[in-house]
């Protein structure tokens, strides 16, 4: 499968000082957010991104599409460089984001329609190409009414679909999709996720989906990263990572996952104590701290990522496939 859009290497480093500190030579202290990120999308994938508060999911997202700088490394959208070394037009063309908060991410002085055909006086598209409002609400399952209403009018789940539609204003190759169900009924988190994944077959969309959700993104994806600490320790295709996962870090994560069987208890392999801060990131492993396996050199040797079978990678000292 060739990769829609690739990840080399990439760092974030975000100033630590502000205003004029950050604009003297060498800008001082930097807090570093993601290091050392690779990862690939294919066309018309599902990649699942997981990882507790704080682990830089978000982060990931926004440096993909340029709303947060990288600081190393190198990205690649459709076989073309962006970011630094290369060019954001392409990319802000041709891929979207839906973000966390949709209702946040919609001007509540808009109406539906108006923030809908907005894309396209933004990219200058000609008129002939443009979908109107009752075309890109259809697409998503909402009614062209709609399109009257101001973003405070609709429920949860009605402002979700609406940001998705937005995001498909200029058909887009790929849609980063933070927390695609966070608030919603559980009933209308499926109504959601239909309904990308039947994007994904309509229109051959490439989809990243960040979520906190195991069970949703076992569902959707072909394939799950795992992020902990802006540290990529896992990837791997979904069946496979599930069924036997390699780093202690993602066995904790599928072993505490409620079980919807009552008779059955959740296995002893929850993580234990709060993730730490970025600000006081563990040396050698970043999971050390909280890991059930860990040996003394995991506490002041840094793991490379590995890859212990076709597609599965893991940065763990100690992990082995069975």
């Amino acid at each position: 499968m060739s990769a829609l859009f690739a990840l080399q290497g990439v760092s974030v480093d975000l100033p630590l000082a502000s205003g004029l500190a950050a604009l003297l030579p060498g800008g001082g202290p930097r807090l570093n957010l993601l290091e050392d990120i690779s990862l690939e999308i294919g066309s018309s994938e599902i990649v699942g991104l997981v990882g507790e508060s704080g682990s830089g999911k978000t982060t990931l997202a926004r440096a993909m599409l340029g709303l947060t700088p990288i600081s190393g490394g190198t990205m690649q959208f459709q076989g073309k460089a962006v970011g630094p070394r290369g060019s954001f037009t392409a990319l802000r063309r041709h891929a979207a984001m839906a973000f966390q908060d949709p209702v946040a991410s919609l001007s509540p002085r808009m109406r539906v329609g108006a923030l809908l055909t907005e894309p396209y006086a933004i990219h200058a598209i000609p008129k002939a190409e443009r979908r109107s409002a009752a075309d890109l609400l259809a697409e998503v399952g909402l009614s062209a009414q709609l399109a009257s209403r101001y973003p405070g009018e609709l429920s949860g789940g009605q402002a979700r679909r609406v940001c998705v539609a937005r995001a498909l204003a200029l058909q887009p190759a790929l849609m980063v999709a933070d927390e695609p169900t966070a608030g919603l009924d559980v009933s209308v988190q499926g109504e959601v996720l239909n309904l990308m994944t039947g994007l994904r077959a309509s229109l051959g969309l490439s989809l990243l989906i960040i979520s906190h959700n195991l069970a949703m993104l076992r569902h959707v994806s072909d394939r799950i990263a795992i992020l902990y600490l802006g540290r990529m320790v896992e990837q791997g295709p979904t069946a496979a990572v599930f069924a036997a996962p390699l780093h202690p870090y993602t066995r904790s994560l599928i072993a505490s996952e409620p079980q919807p069987d009552p008779r059955r208890r959740r296995a002893d392999l929850a993580i234990r104590g709060e993730i730490p801060s970025v600000l006081q990131r563990p040396k050698g492993c970043v999971f050390h701290t909280r890991c059930p396996i860990a040996a003394d050199f995991c506490a002041t040797t840094k793991p490379e990522m590995r890859q212990l079978a076709p597609g599965r990678l893991v940065r763990c000292h100690l992990a082995q496939l069975t």
